[in-house]
């Protein structure tokens, strides 16, 4: 009875209720505050280990594409937990749960070296596989990092000391003899590329010699020097050749030439002139490209052509993909090669090409540019719709354009690494 009456007053007393209400709710509050504090600090070390982790595969999926698969899956698999011990992904850098004092190496530091002698490793693995072809290699190296992370004591207000953190990457690479594209050739065949080089043409003694200021009559006819036209022509043979020899499925006089490869050109003056559409093989190409007049005239105009060449290859277009298909290229790179030697001839043009271009890089193709001794505006336009300027050229002589259409066949053959996640 007594008890009763005691428990009665106890519920009637309303003095220290905000007491024991603040106990009651401190250890929430603490959670609260101890999980504010952890979250930024757990995301920073999960963004760490990814980085870690991608650095690593990406790495190892590079050097067995330039060791051209010399080493076995489970030594590129070692080279991946190799590279993360290296990167340091094994060391403890949880400055919450080692203390805040400095170990002497003895274990007599504020708590440094007894909180690290409590952690685990990371758990690491990797995994490489290969798939062969005809066509070359392809390697893809995927690895994975698994910790767990102390949490700021706070967190134990909330039933959490430690939460695992898992990351994944993947990154893939091939070497292959070649690589499956379509390329586009749209070049300029207006007046000013029957314009002189400064290159002499030893087979001739004499012919007519064109320049800026003499136009359309010849300015001399001795010595005999390579045209424009004449350049670009032989550039363009280059850059065949050099796709040719990076292609093993390349036959010569075969039918079809080439399995990987095919090729499109059209030229353009002041209007488009009949395209050759894209097949199999550089034969075509190079056929229409030499058919050409050493003198041609005209004024620059590429809007049309370049979208000519734009609807070929453009993704919604599925007429590539499905030629590529039959031929088992699972995938394939589009490219543009733009050349020109002037500017457009009106601001109009020149912004309808440059609208064209955003959109032909928009679409994921690829675009090579080649101002051949192009004046000021020319190099302006080709800069804008090169994909990166790495893709840009402005050769000034025969030489000169001839190495740029090789390293853009080198550059267009090649197969780069690539990350997946």
């Amino acid at each position: 009875m007594m008890m009763g009456r005691t428990f009665k007053r106890l519920l009637a007393d309303k003095r220290g209720n905000f007491a024991i209400l603040t106990a009651l709710g401190l250890p929430v509050l603490f959670g609260a505050v101890g999980a504010g504090m952890e979250t930024t600090r757990v995301m920073q070390v999960k963004n760490d280990m990814q980085t870690v982790l991608d650095s690593a595969t990406l790495a190892v999926a590079t050097h067995a594409r330039i060791d051209e698969g010399k080493k076995s899956d489970a030594e590129y698999a070692a080279e991946v937990r190799q590279r993360l011990e290296n990167y340091g992904v094994d060391d403890d850098d949880d400055a919450s749960a080692s203390g805040n004092g400095k170990g002497n190496g003895n274990g007599n530091g504020n708590g440094a070296d007894k909180g690290k002698s409590k952690k685990k490793k990371p758990e690491v693995d990797a995994i490489a596989e290969r798939s062969d072809n005809k066509k070359g290699t392809a390697f893809k190296i995927s690895g994975t990092i698994s910790r767990q992370v102390e949490l700021n004591p706070l967190m134990g207000f909330l039933g959490f000391q430690t939460i695992t953190l898992r990351v994944s990457s993947t990154a893939q690479s091939s070497f292959s003899k070649g690589a499956a594209l379509s390329l586009y050739l749209v070049l300029d065949r207006s007046g000013s590329m029957s314009f002189k080089t400064d290159t002499v043409n030893k087979s001739k003694d004499t012919c007519s010699n064109y320049s800026e200021k003499s136009w359309p009559r010849a300015e001399s006819n001795k010595p005999c020097y390579v045209s424009k036209m004449q350049s670009l022509q032989e550039a363009v043979s280059y850059l065949m050749d050099t796709l040719n020899k990076s292609d093993p499925s390349f036959k010569d006089h075969g039918n079809p030439e080439s399995e990987l490869v095919r090729t499109g050109a059209i030229a353009y003056n002041d209007v488009p002139f009949a395209a050759r559409q894209l097949s199999w093989g550089t034969s075509s190409a190079r056929s229409y490209v030499n058919a050409i007049p050493q003198y041609p005239t005209g004024g620059t105009n590429a809007a049309v052509a370049l979208n000519t060449a734009f609807t070929a290859l453009k993704s919604s277009n599925s007429n590539e993909k499905r030629e590529h298909d039959k031929n088992g290229n699972n995938a394939f790179q589009r490219y543009v090669v733009l050349m020109t030697d002037g500017e457009m001839t009106s601001t109009a043009i020149d912004s309808q090409v440059r609208s064209t271009c955003a959109a032909v890089k928009a679409d994921g193709i690829q675009i090579f540019t080649v101002a051949f001794m192009a004046p000021a505006k020319g190099k302006s336009l080709l800069q804008y719709c090169a994909s990166s300027a790495d893709n840009y050229y402005d050769p000034n002589n025969m030489e000169e354009i001839v190495a740029a259409f090789g390293e853009i066949a080198r550059k267009a053959a090649s197969l780069p690494t690539r990350l997946l996640n």
